[in-house]
């Protein structure tokens, strides 16, 4: 079920292959995130998920959740929590995941083209500093699977939100765009160091069936979960 984990002391880190939820499921991101869990060995962890509206709400968990249960914490794209053993959860299917790791503290953020325009991502480390009193310089970030600069075409208002560092003029008007490069960027003018920044080479639209891309496939893309936790022994 993971495409990608990586366990650093008490902390998890994982982005899930491609999956779907039968349609009975209420929500296929808690049916997701319990499967990814249960992959990593922790079928049992509890789960923090949010309602993805595309922005930079911040909702921080700071109550436990019992075993097993995977909780909907509110509307918002950047989760932190200083909790050990609370995983908390995105989904994407062409977004940029973003997953910070701090000694005392993680957070996941979810950055389409509108959550990286109001820098959802340069939030999330803010939002992380703040609730654990490191300096983000101590910080780890890895971004997961997303689409990749290779494919992802936008028009010219879209283009226009951005810094032409993260932009290529195509021909008939269009754009290409480069989402990984620029939330690599808020990262790192919000102080996380350039080798503490991992970013995952997978282009979801051109990667294959493993990977879940909405542009590609529409309504039937499924979707991929990234997870982040401080868990102990």
């Amino acid at each position: 079920m993971d495409l990608w984990s990586d366990r650093r002391g008490e902390t998890i880190a994982a982005f899930s292959r491609r999956g779907e939820a039968p349609p009975e499921t209420p929500s296929a991101t808690a049916h997701l995130a319990r499967r990814l869990a249960a992959a990593l060995g922790r079928p049992a962890l509890p789960i923090a998920r949010a309602t993805q509206v595309h922005g930079k709400g911040v909702l921080a968990v700071r109550e436990p959740i019992p075993a097993g249960e995977t909780r909907l914490v509110g509307e918002g794209d950047v989760l932190v929590t200083t909790r050990s053993d609370v995983a908390l959860v995105v989904q994407t299917a062409d977004c940029v995941p973003i997953l910070l790791q701090a000694s005392a503290g993680v957070a996941a953020i979810h950055a389409g083209w509108r959550g990286t325009a109001v820098r959802a991502a340069a939030e999330g480390v803010r939002a992380l500093a703040r609730e654990c009193g490191e300096a983000p310089s101590a910080f780890r970030a890895v971004l997961g699977p997303a689409i990749g600069a290779c494919c992802y075409e936008v028009g010219g208002e879209v283009a226009a939100t951005f810094a032409g560092a993260f932009v290529r003029r195509e021909c008939g008007g269009k754009f290409r765009l480069d989402l990984k490069s620029a939330n690599r960027a808020q990262l790192e003018e919000e102080g996380i160091l350039p080798g503490r920044i991992e970013v995952l080479p997978f282009c979801t639209h051109c990667g294959g069936a493993e990977l879940a891309s909405f542009r590609r496939d529409g309504p039937g893309a499924g979707r991929m979960i990234g997870l982040v936790a401080r868990v102990s022994a």
